[in-house]
């Protein structure tokens, strides 16, 4: 007999001690591991309609306020959709990948033994490309995100706007003040109705 508690089962098995082992910490469906002022998130997805699940990955700066504008208080409370930085894992060609809980045992043992493939392949190299920080992410140019070239930041679901503006948090926060108008000027013109943002990006602007 298969489906979601053999799949569950599994991953508990052998999905959990993989990712104890690599410093997170968690259990069920959400991980969470503290690297310096970062906090790495993985969520375990089930879909509204069942049957299925996928795999978040988010990553968040302590010092950054939640996208719901709140500050970090309790990291271990910390969602991974309130991360600035957050994706599907998947693999090569895909952007997103929802893995079946199977209907047999062997059904639902081969999908979550490809879940962990999946994730020792490509998810831990999601959070590598964070580190080492700030470096990491000052690759980007304000110049090229204006342009609309991002490719040099990890991959996120943010927005062009969201980004600038959580590039100008960041240079602010390491006192890098150029930076931090340059990347809120970016934030300013392409913002368009995202309104509620621009109280702050014009702070940032003036940043000092």
């Amino acid at each position: 007999m298969g489906g979601y508690q053999t799949f569950r089962d599994f991953l508990k098995q052998n999905f959990s001690p993989l990712l104890r082992a690599d410093g997170f910490k968690g259990s069920g469906t959400t991980f969470r591991r503290i690297k310096g002022e970062a906090i790495h998130i993985i969520d375990i997805q089930g879909s509204k309609w069942g049957g299925e699940c996928c795999i978040n990955l988010a990553v968040h700066f302590l010092f950054l306020p939640t996208t719901i504008g709140q500050p970090v208080d309790d990291y271990k409370k910390l969602r991974h959709s309130e991360c600035e930085f957050r994706i599907r894992l998947h693999g090569p060609g895909e952007s997103d990948h929802w893995w079946p809980y199977g209907e047999t045992e062997a059904e639902s043992e081969s999908s979550a033994e490809n879940l962990i493939d999946t994730y020792q392949r490509f998810g831990g190299t999601y959070f590598e490309k964070f580190e080492p920080f700030p470096d990491a992410l000052e690759k980007i140019t304000a110049a090229e995100m204006d342009a609309g070239d991002i490719s040099k930041l990890p991959p996120t679901q943010s927005t062009l706007v969201r980004l600038a503006l959580t590039m100008a948090r960041i240079m602010n926060h390491l006192k890098r003040f150029e930076k931090c108008r340059q990347f809120a000027e970016v934030g300013l013109r392409h913002l368009g109705n995202a309104s509620g943002l621009r109280a702050e990006l014009e702070q940032l602007r003036n940043a000092t």
